[in-house]
């Protein structure tokens, strides 16, 4: 009976685990949580990206629409002053009311009769803001529209950045 009893203890003492098999496990498990980090990573900065994106092209198309509109509504463009004159800023009436469409900083402003609102988001800029009046002597005047839409968010070393461009007729 002792000695079956000191196989026992043998046999139970054996079962755990040698110094090689921690390290090996740790080996792994380390190996496994840096892949994890790379894709969790690479999930991230697609998402920045696509969110940069997006920013960028809803900031442009809103700006476009909102100039739109009221160029179709206008009564008058006073600035640029002349057929074929370009200019960094837009100035016409609405409705008895002066809309005036103008750079501050990296901001693209309308000042109104009712106070100055930024068209773009906090995430985006404005630059390269230009307007040409086109049109008969005599006949309704055609805005060209100009401008670039940077994103402030910055992935792979770079910022996303759209031109849009368009011309409207005064109705």
């Amino acid at each position: 009976m002792i000695l079956l009893y000191k196989k026992r203890l043998t046999a139970i003492g054996s079962k755990g685990m040698t110094l090689i098999e921690v390290l090996l496990v740790m080996g792994l498990m380390s190996i496994f949580l840096v892949m994890l980090t790379g894709i969790f990573t690479a999930a991230l900065d697609v998402r920045s990206q696509s969110q940069s994106s997006a920013t960028v092209v809803q900031d442009g198309r809103f700006i476009l629409a909102r100039l739109a509109y009221d160029i179709n509504h206008a009564t008058a463009v006073t600035t640029p002053g002349s057929l074929g004159v370009s200019g960094p800023s837009l100035v016409m009436t609405v409705g008895g009311s002066t809309y005036t469409y103008a750079l501050s900083g990296t901001d693209l402003k309308l000042t109104d009769a009712t106070g100055t609102e930024s068209l773009n988001g906090g995430d985006t800029t404005v630059s390269s803001l230009s307007f040409i009046k086109y049109g008969n002597a005599g006949g309704d005047e055609t805005v060209k529209i100009a401008f670039t839409v940077t994103s402030k968010i910055i992935h792979a070393g770079a910022a996303d950045s759209q031109t849009f461009s368009t011309t409207v007729g005064l109705r």
